[in-house]
């Protein structure tokens, strides 16, 4: 299976907007620690000296929050594990039994002694020491440079504290430094990519977007002459970005134009919206807080005064904090600040528990007057926000509705380095005023809602809205224990329609600063309701006031489930049965025996029988699995009365790029009254389909009259337009059904992609389809080359190729005689090439005795007459002249330039789904020229790597994996990949499960 590359796909980012995602940083500029730490070039990559990890380490030990947690010689091991995630040639193994860690570098291997590490400057060293290793040993790899090798192993250290805490390098901390500022110069404009393509997705009033009339929809080919096909969002973002006051010129495409539009824009100070706000009926106010930026205090004053009525009073404030990821501590410490008049409103706790410094709420002339307050939270309210609305909260000054916060309670300090990176390092956790923890708990609402969708064969009764939190972080700081009970919880029904799976689901361009629609936001309505019925802006006599309004909304929305349940025969009333209670359960499986096919349905029955004396009521069962797929499903029967059967079916959808594997599902069930049938146990085996596999040649086209300066002679020269003609085989087993190739700019602006995207639609295997793109060389180009990237993609099966191609730039060959003729070729192994050179592409291997026709030759080379229009070309010294001969010309047979290696494997995966501790792994790879090397991942962790250098060139071809890997208890993604000479790579994956329990069938 190839890693997932979507044809179809939006991106949405305001210009330069760094998403702040669950931070809560304390700004401070700090220099490193050696004064004379100087910027570091990359002109000489293999004499770099790797400093910056004994800085961190430094700054680690000084200020990190739990210095329990420092472990020096993990965080040795997993720095070293990242290098072998971006690097394909390292491979590390610690051996417990003698404490060593070995680096091996492609054929060469390094030993340290792990029990040698006593304290920080210990595991410094030998991490210096085998980074220098690797930098000294790699293969040469002009994307890897030692900075990246030297960051990869900073935050690996890193990521052994916690989440939150990494190295930012000199790029990404400025785009992060403009997320916590807010302004920057730019255009004003949220900008997305669909299809390649760079789209408007909305301007920003009074920017200079806006004022120059950019409409959503509209598309941006150029950016100052350089077309942004297949450009990356965070590359146009780049070039739309500038110092305030300097011009960009766009060619942009509007909605019914057939030539683009020149529009000549001057950049401005552009400010992030991070505050949003509307007048609500009745007097009632609503503020939308994004994040927490430099100035969002100040926007929260300005937009509390326009909520204001003619009678200088609000009624009653909705604060949205949604989604709201978090931003600079002293901005959230401000907004809470502007509705306590006094008390706690947050306590930060530095290193093992101390000190412990309480921030107060301090009373102005510009504090809020004391109305009622609804803030609304989700599993997307993060650090600032929770802040917010824990002091709110615990100061009895608001009602907190919605659902569990994120819960992350630690505070980061941001270090700047001498370099232009930055430290973001955990230095503190911080409690709510009345000292609770949050970490990993999070704010528990006042009123919870969880929302139910009743859809055939989908019902989600009891599972919610999942959501990641901080406590499914890896090496999250330390639980705590369950945070409060909500006051209520009000289940509400979800209306949703069932999606139409005849047609291809359009992904609709969404602002993503557009507020929510309050006449269906079911949190916002309920909000109003809560805040009209009430005067008292005290939190506990708040929610009492509520009572009536939480029992009658649970009333509705627990008789618009049953009502949509009973549209599915389901009776979910309630009752107390008397009597004793039996009942027995089976399951079926359609197909049989839980084997199912990926691109297929699978459906589950559960069948319950009451046997008892007293009916059940509201019946359910919920599965769980390791498999995504059969989790958390939930199978509705409702009431079965004394001696009646009921059977639910729920029916999975298999997605077409599910791999080989075999999942235990368990089915809890439940009772209203907690009459509850035994769980059951049972199996489902997935079978894959067959992939496919991408093989191309390419060949140059310049015989088009787009431009006087083509030529004709199928090379590149300055000032000619060009056709890139692209032949994709599948050489692999399946069909590859939606596929797109890509072109990409890698290296010069004076290159200019015209069309950079084509469909090429279903590929049978063996099948070979053709495309055309196209770009011009402008006459400004100096270079003799220029790099670009073809990607070839089918986004059913997340099979790609990507292969980096160079185009050498040419000066003009001698003129051609235009002169007809027939040759023959006069020896085995010709080759045919795309153009007058011998270092073009070749596009046939011809036979002795092969019949050409010749329209025209110089004393070097004949032009061969090719179909549609093509030409190829022969030397002269390979070709006689056949005169008067009436011989016709031969079909050639097309020569397939790229073909990645193929991976057999030597036993049926059948036999290999399951295995114990260690897994036994045999295969074979092939290629046409040169296998590499080939590696093998378990859960993304590299396990084995072997290099193929030391073999003959004829051995080279083939390269024999015979090994044993080791399993993680549960499912394992085991993925084989394979590189050859040419980059080509090819990946293998399946899933093998350790320890399973074979349920029996029924």
């Amino acid at each position: 299976m190839k890693s997932k590359f979507t044809s179809r796909y939006l991106l949405i980012t305001f210009l330069s907007l760094f998403s702040v995602s669950c931070l809560f940083i304390l700004l401070n500029k700090t220099f490193g620690l050696e004064p004379r730490f100087e910027k570091r070039t990359e002109k000489d990559d293999t004499t770099y000296k790797f400093r910056l990890p004994g800085i961190v380490s430094s700054y680690v030990n000084r200020l990190y929050v739990y210095p329990e947690r420092i472990k020096t010689a993990e965080m040795l091991k997993e720095a070293l594990l990242w290098e072998e995630r971006i690097i394909p040639e390292v491979l590390t193994d610690f051996t417990e039994s003698t404490n060593t860690q070995t680096v091996t570098v492609d054929d060469i291997s390094k030993t340290y002694d792990l029990s040698k590490i006593r304290r920080s400057k210990d595991m410094v060293e030998i991490l210096q020491d085998a980074l220098t290793f690797i930098n000294s040993y790699r293969q040469t790899n002009e994307t890897i440079t030692a900075n990246n090798i030297e960051y990869t192993a900073i935050n690996g250290m890193l990521t052994q504290l916690d989440p939150h805490s990494i190295i930012l390098p000199p790029k990404e901390f400025n785009e992060f430094k403009i997320g916590t500022t807010g302004k920057f110069g730019g255009l004003g404009m949220v900008v997305g990519l669909r299809d390649g393509i760079l789209m408007v997705i909305s301007p920003i009033e009074g920017t200079p977007a806006a004022r120059a009339g950019m409409k959503a929809g509209d598309k941006i080919i150029e950016i100052d002459g350089e077309s942004t096909i297949n450009m990356t969002l965070t590359e146009s973002v780049g070039k739309l970005r500038g110092d305030p006051g300097t011009q960009v010129v766009l060619s942009v495409m509007t909605e019914k134009a057939t030539e683009p539009k020149q529009v000549t824009l001057k950049r401005e100070i552009i400010a992030i919206p991070t505050v949003e706000s509307a007048s609500l009926d009745n007097d009632l106010g609503y503020i939308k807080i994004r994040n927490f930026q430099d100035d969002t205090s100040q926007c929260l004053n300005e937009h509390l005064k326009r909520l204001k009525t003619s009678n200088n009073r609000t009624k009653g404030l909705i604060i949205d904090l949604r989604n709201n990821s978090g931003g600079l501590l002293d901005q959230a410490i401000e907004v809470a600040d502007k509705f306590i008049e006094k008390g706690p409103i947050v306590v930060t706790v530095g290193p093992s528990g101390h000190p412990r410094e309480i921030q107060e709420a301090r009373k102005t002339d510009t504090d809020e007057g004391p109305y009622p307050i609804v803030v609304l939270v989700d599993a997307g309210s993060a650090s600032g926000a929770e802040i917010v609305a824990g002091a709110l909260k615990e100061n009895n000054r608001a009602v907190i509705v919605g659902d569990r916060s994120f819960g992350k309670g630690s505070v980061q300090q941001l270090i700047e380095l001498m370099d232009g990176s930055a430290l973001k390092l955990t230095i503190a956790k911080y409690l709510t005023p009345l000292f609770t923890d949050i970490q990993s708990v999070g704010i528990t609402p006042d009123i919870k809602f969880i929302p139910a969708t009743v859809i055939k064969d989908n019902i989600n009764l009891f599972r919610g809205i999942v959501a990641l939190r901080e406590e499914d972080l890896k090496q999250h700081l330390d639980e705590h224990p369950k945070g409060d009970t909500p006051f209520a919880t009000i289940k509400y029904f979800l209306e949703t329609k069932e999606k139409d799976k005849t047609e291809e689901p359009e992904e609709e361009a969404g602002d993503p600063y557009k507020l929510p629609d309050f006449n269906t936001d079911f949190h916002v309505l309920f909000a109003k309701k809560l805040l009209l019925n009430t005067v008292t802006p005290q939190r506990e006599a708040f929610l009492q006031n509520s009572l009536q309004i939480i029992a009658e909304t649970t009333r509705l929305e627990e008789e618009k489930i049953a009502h949509a349940l009973q549209k599915l025969d389901i009776d979910w009333s309630t009752g107390i049965g008397t009597g004793t209670s039996k009942s027995t359960v089976s399951y079926s499986t359609n197909p049989a025996n839980g084997r199912g096919k990926a691109g297929e349905k699978i459906t589950l029955t559960m069948t319950v029988t009451n046997i008892g004396e007293a009916p059940l009521y509201q019946l359910r069962g919920i599965s769980s699995s390791k498999n995504g797929l059969f989790d958390k499903l939930e199978f509705i029967l409702g009431k079965i009365e004394k001696g009646a059967t009921k059977s639910y079916s729920t029916t999975v959808e298999i997605p077409k790029n599910s791999l080989d594997r075999e999942d235990e599902v368990s089915i809890k069930f439940e009772e209203l009254n907690h009459h509850s049938p035994k769980d059951i146990k049972l199996n489902i085996t997935t079978e894959a389909l067959p992939r496919p596999l991408f093989a191309y040649s390419y060949q140059i086209l310049d015989n088009g009259k787009n431009s006087s300066k083509n030529n004709g002679d199928g090379l590149i020269q300055t000032g000619e337009d060009i056709e890139l003609l692209v032949f994709v085989k599948n050489v692999g087993e399946g069909p590859a059904e939606k596929n797109v190739i890509t072109l990409k700019n890698l290296s010069n602006k004076e290159v200019f992609i015209k069309n950079g995207r084509a469909e090429i639609g279903l590929l049978n295997p063996g099948e070979m389809k053709e495309a055309k793109l196209s770009f011009f060389v402008k006459e400004t180009l100096s270079s003799d080359k220029f790099n670009m990237d073809m990607i070839i993609t089918d986004s059913v099966f997340w099979t790609f190729l990507s292969n980096k191609l160079t185009f050498p730039v040419t000066p003009s060959k001698n003129k051609l005689t235009q002169a007809s003729s027939i040759l023959k070729i006069g020896r085995n192994h010709t080759p045919l090439y795309s153009g007058m050179s011998f270092n073009s592409t070749v596009l046939s291997i011809m036979k002795d005795g092969t019949i050409l026709m010749s329209d025209a030759k110089n004393s070097d080379w004949f032009r061969i007459i090719l179909p549609d229009n093509r030409h190829g070309w022969v030397s002269a010294k390979e070709a006689l002249e056949s005169i008067g001969a009436e011989n016709k010309p031969n079909t050639l047979e097309l020569f397939i330039q790229r073909i990645p290696p193929t991976i057999t494997l030597s036993k049926s995966l059948s036999n290999i789904l399951f295995g114990n501790d260690r897994l036994p792994m045999s295969a074979v790879i092939e290629d046409d020229t040169c296998v590499k090397h080939a590696y093998i991942l378990i859960n993304n962790d590299k396990v084995y790597y072997k290099s193929n250098k030391i073999a003959t060139p004829k051995e080279q071809t083939m390269l024999e994996i015979n090994t044993d890997v080791p399993l993680k208890e549960g499912p394992n993604v085991v993925t084989i990949v394979a590189r050859d000479d040419q980059d080509m790579i090819t990946i293998k994956s399946f899933v093998a499960t350790r320890a399973i329990t074979v349920a029996k069938g029924p």
